[in-house]
């Protein structure tokens, strides 16, 4: 009973800290290894990743372990009118509308967090709050003066499509940056950056996203991902949607063949850690019934499994193992840990702030695992 005991337990802790196809993320090992290097993540997803919680608690850990070179990239989602993570938060003095990618109409492209706020053309100012910073990155379509933030100036710093990018630093760290902008259409985003070297860890989400909203606009949003924001290593956490849509497998390898595609041509050196799509996913039904003696029809709800994450599941591990990407296996670690159980939402699609933390810091744990045992490999005669 004890030998059974310590083998289950050792399986669960197995389970929950185990990277598969590790091998391919040693070359951002090495990265790692410089203390002197800013290395950009980006972390890319659905609600689950728009939340906050979940890859916070991923950048907190490596942030800890690695230094902390800011917050990466952060959007007004609140000016957008829908939820976003609690670490920072945008204030105008203008309204402003926000259009999203998987907006039915979508007919613009959204930028490259898949998201943007616009107005008609003419001034506005954006406030930024959130921890100290040194420099930050604005991308925005508006008039041909640049944006100025108190006595701190912008200079230009690239272009996209039609999008400016500018950049404005500190002397010295700021917790909130003020920007007027003589005139402004549409804003994207932006990158707070630390002024220190470490992880850069960017955080880009969308309610209802899945990875074909991704791919629209002929991919020009993943594009615009890697070429301003540069990443070593791309987290991708998508399913979730593709499961509750019925996107069969067949369909699935065909969008992640697509984006991938696009990622690896633009940047052949980024490395990519998939995460599954998690277990135990209920979709709420409407159950008819009568009373008896009655001959109205009441309703009754009754929630149903989503066999369709296993499937996706399967198919997503199936082409990491054919292509040598590294992935985390969220469902099966969730199957593995009663604490999970405790973990969801009310509707039982989303997790609680507790179960999205659980999920970053059980990440996180096997990314740091992983590359300790690289470490240990390098350090051996």
């Amino acid at each position: 009973m004890i030998w059974f005991f310590t083998g289950s337990c050792a399986a669960v802790f197995a389970q929950r800290h185990h990277l598969y196809n590790d091998t391919s993320l040693y070359s951002v090992y090495r990265l790692l290894q410089n203390e002197d290097k800013v290395i950009p993540v980006l972390h890319l997803g659905d609600s689950h990743v728009q939340a906050g919680f979940f890859p916070d608690a991923v950048k907190d850990a490596l942030q800890a372990a690695f230094g902390d070179a800011g917050q990466g990239w952060v959007f007004p989602y609140n000016l957008a009118g829908t939820n976003g993570p609690d670490g920072y938060r945008w204030s105008s003095n203008m309204r402003w509308n926000g259009d999203r990618v998987v907006d039915r109409n979508a007919r613009e492209w959204p930028g490259p967090g898949g998201i943007m706020i616009n107005k008609q053309p003419g001034p506005a100012l954006l406030t930024f709050s959130g921890k100290p910073l040194k420099c930050m990155k604005l991308w925005y379509e508006g008039g041909e003066s640049l944006p100025e933030a108190g006595n701190m100036p912008a200079y230009e710093d690239g272009s996209l499509e039609e999008a400016k990018g500018v950049r404005i630093c500190a002397d010295s760290a700021v917790s909130s940056l003020r920007v007027s902008f003589p005139s402004v259409s549409r804003f994207y985003g932006a990158v707070a950056e630390s002024g220190e070297p470490g992880i850069l860890y960017h955080s880009i989400g969308i309610n209802g996203a899945q990875f074909s909203h991704y791919n629209q606009f002929d991919g020009k949003i993943t594009a615009a991902q890697m070429q301003i924001l540069q990443p070593a290593l791309v987290i991708i956490s998508l399913g979730t949607n593709e499961a509750f849509g019925a996107v069969s497998a067949t369909q699935l390898r065909q969008e992640i063949g697509k984006m991938m595609e696009i990622m690896k041509g633009l940047s052949p050196e980024t490395r990519f850690l998939f995460t599954t799509p998690p277990s135990g996913m209920l979709k709420k039904r409407q159950v008819p019934y009568r009373k008896k003696g009655k001959k109205r029809t009441y309703y009754r709800v009754s929630y149903v499994k989503v066999p369709q994450a296993t499937t996706l599941r399967d198919a997503m591990i199936t082409l990491c193992n054919e292509n040598g990407w590294a992935y985390w296996d969220l469902y099966g670690a969730m199957k593995a840990d009663a604490r999970f159980a405790r973990a969801w939402s009310g509707d039982h699609v989303h997790f609680n702030a507790y179960g999205y933390t659980l999920q970053g810091k059980l990440l996180a744990e096997a990314m740091l695992a992983s590359y300790e045992q690289w470490n240990k490999q390098q350090s051996k005669p």
